[in-house]
């Protein structure tokens, strides 16, 4: 039922979308060269009554997609892409240069929290196709066994990827490993302290487990302030939040990148319209509904 409504929200705000760019000169794509989309996936397996679960076929037919309609490049050549102005410091933006910009629009494929299906099912297909992607992993889910951050059911088994798993991959060249806090806490609700422990445990695991520092964060539920953000640069060189819409140039915030949560519900339809910036509004809708529904609570 929850897929339906959310299925019936999508169509006016394509319909909206697609009218308002009837109305503006066409260009090859309707996204600005500089724009890019950080696509958000979570897990891909499809077993679990879930939103941000995709069964492994329908993964692989996006990855099919963006492999012959876009650009997949890597998260560190993304930032370059979208900092261009400021010195390329970082190892994989260094071979990324400005004049490489094409017209087709740049998407980078993240992971958040580190499944077991990512190495099973997400891994191959990304050799298969060459194809970059950036994995966000919560270590004690990984190191400790606490229970996986997608849902709260203890009756649920889901395993996690083991540091061999992580090490394999990052070893190939295609995967880059991020953080994603040591037990995916919402940072915004602890303390200073608190906070200081979820950005720093994770760089000791991957330090002492694989020996390799993770430079790149990404918020737990997309949750951010201004004091959570200040901390998070003094640990990490970037940090992922959510949003729905392309990353731009203008105004780029390495700290507030937005990402573009590919869901269930999209199905194929909406999965092409969200990559033709025809979506953009969804996720302020489902914010706007879940204020409405926490004031009709109280």
């Amino acid at each position: 039922m929850m897929w339906m409504f959310r299925r019936a929200l999508k169509v006016p705000l394509v319909a909206k979308s697609a009218a308002h760019n009837l109305l503006r000169p066409a260009t090859a794509y309707g996204l600005p060269a500089t724009d890019c989309y950080f696509l958000l996936y979570h897990r891909v397996y499809g077993d679990l009554a879930l939103e941000l679960d995709l069964r492994p076929d329908v993964f692989q037919r996006h990855i099919k997609w963006l492999a012959d309609h876009r650009r997949v490049i890597a998260y560190d050549d993304a930032l370059a892409l979208l900092d261009i102005r400021q010195p390329q410091s970082s190892e994989g933006a260094a071979s990324f240069q400005p004049s490489q910009i094409s017209a087709q629009p740049a998407v980078v494929l993240t992971f958040d929290d580190g499944y077991l299906d990512f190495y099973t099912r997400v891994f191959p297909i990304l050799v298969a196709y060459g194809l970059p992607a950036i994995l966000f992993v919560t270590t004690g889910f990984v190191e400790d066994g606490i229970p996986y951050p997608m849902v709260s059911n203890p009756d649920t088994v889901v395993r996690p990827v083991t540091w061999d798993m992580l090490g394999e991959m990052h070893e190939s060249g295609l995967v880059s490993i991020g953080a994603h806090t040591h037990t995916h806490p919402i940072l915004t609700e602890l303390s200073d302290d608190q906070v200081a422990d979820e950005l720093g445990r994770p760089i000791e695991c991957f330090q002492r487990r694989l020996g390799f520092q993770p430079k790149h964060f990404a918020y737990p539920r997309a949750r951010c302030s201004t004091t959570v953000r200040q901390q998070v640069s003094q640990y990490y060189s970037s940090a992922v939040v959510g949003g729905g819409r392309p990353a731009t140039s203008i105004c780029f915030d390495r700290y507030r990148i937005p990402r573009v949560p590919v869901r269930r519900s999209d199905g194929w339809r909406f999965f092409r319209a969200k990559m033709r910036g025809w979506l953009m509004e969804e996720e302020a809708t489902y914010e706007r509904l879940r204020r409405v529904a926490v004031w009709r609570k109280k």
